[in-house]
């Protein structure tokens, strides 16, 4: 904490008779940035310290491998091939390539943002850390998405491009530039009738009026007991289910709206609040982005899809 102690952006916040010195989101900002330092500058010296305790039985273990490889110079295999130091031609599949971008989709926020605030949603896989050698990196740089040093978040193509295959498959769009003002039609999945086979109605009593009570991922979460009710005008996530999701970062947007029942009661919102919910799975898998209403009263149920969703699928 000693460089953000020094900054002279907190200074100028704290100095007497410059209270607007310096705007909230400069702190924000300035705070990020030394804490990204600090990692990086402790990450550096862990890596240092393993490097001085490891380092003699590292170069022991080099120089045998050395000496190994030198030994199987020139020699050939079963296949006719040369032996060496590497081993990838051993007759297994090459790796697979991952596509690269030369072009991104305009966001409405940077890529460092986008991260920060997605994160929850479990749709980011991390990456392992950074291949270049450290003696070459820039260590007062970090990546929070390697987890590394060597560059910034917002410089890291990896990234990049992982935001941008999001984006393909449908998800993150409320971070695409225009896409609020020129909505795009989404298509259905198929014309191909949904039914019910004998074998999903296994364990039901017949005839039967049970209510459809589904399984469904929300914000990369499993959550059981979801009704569907094509009766709902509203799409409905109770608060005690919410709490125990643990979503961080979670923006509720504040609404004076209500809901009413048939007997003409009515209860008032938290609030709504955007989340991605996963239909089927895959190849028929769908990602669907829902306005929950955030109510707070007892129910049998986590979750209620009412027609809103039901409509748009």
């Amino acid at each position: 904490m000693a460089r953000l102690r020094n900054s002279t952006v907190l200074k100028n916040l704290v100095s007497v008779g410059k209270p607007d010195t310096v705007s909230y989101p400069e702190l924000i900002t300035e705070i990020r940035r030394h804490i990204d330092a600090e990692k990086a500058s402790n990450l550096d010296a862990s890596k240092l310290s393993q490097d001085i305790l490891l380092g003699g039985g590292k170069r022991k273990m080099d120089s045998q491998v050395s000496r190994q490889d030198d030994g199987n110079n020139g020699k050939k295999n079963k296949n006719g091939g040369q032996n060496g130091g590497n081993n990838n031609n051993r007759g297994g599949p090459p790796p697979a390539q991952i596509r690269r971008f030369r072009e991104y989709t305009p966001l409405t926020e940077t890529v460092a943002t986008v991260f920060n605030q997605a994160e929850h949603r479990g749709i980011f896989n991390y990456p392992p850390g950074i291949r270049t050698p450290a003696n070459k990196r820039d260590n007062t740089k970090y990546c929070r998405f390697h987890r590394d040093t060597g560059h910034t978040t917002e410089e890291c193509r990896v990234l990049k491009d992982k935001v941008e295959r999001l984006i393909q498959r449908g998800q993150l769009r409320e971070y695409v530039r225009g896409a609020n003002q020129q909505p795009q039609k989404i298509p259905r999945l198929s014309d191909d009738p949904i039914i019910f086979t004998e074998s999903e109605a296994r364990g039901l009593w017949h005839p039967h009026t049970d209510a459809i009570v589904v399984t469904l991922r929300i914000a990369g979460q499993k959550v059981f007991r979801i009704l569907v009710d094509n009766g709902s005008s509203a799409d409905i996530l109770f608060k005690s289910t919410f709490n125990r999701m643990n979503l961080v970062g979670v923006k509720i947007e504040p609404t004076a709206s209500s809901l009413s029942g048939f007997t003409g009661d009515s209860i008032s919102s938290e609030g709504i609040l955007n989340l991605p919910v996963e239909l089927g799975s895959r190849p028929c898998q769908h990602i669907q982005a829902v306005d929950f209403v955030l109510i707070d009263c007892p129910s049998p149920y986590n979750a209620i899809i009412g027609r809103p969703t039901l409509n748009k699928i």
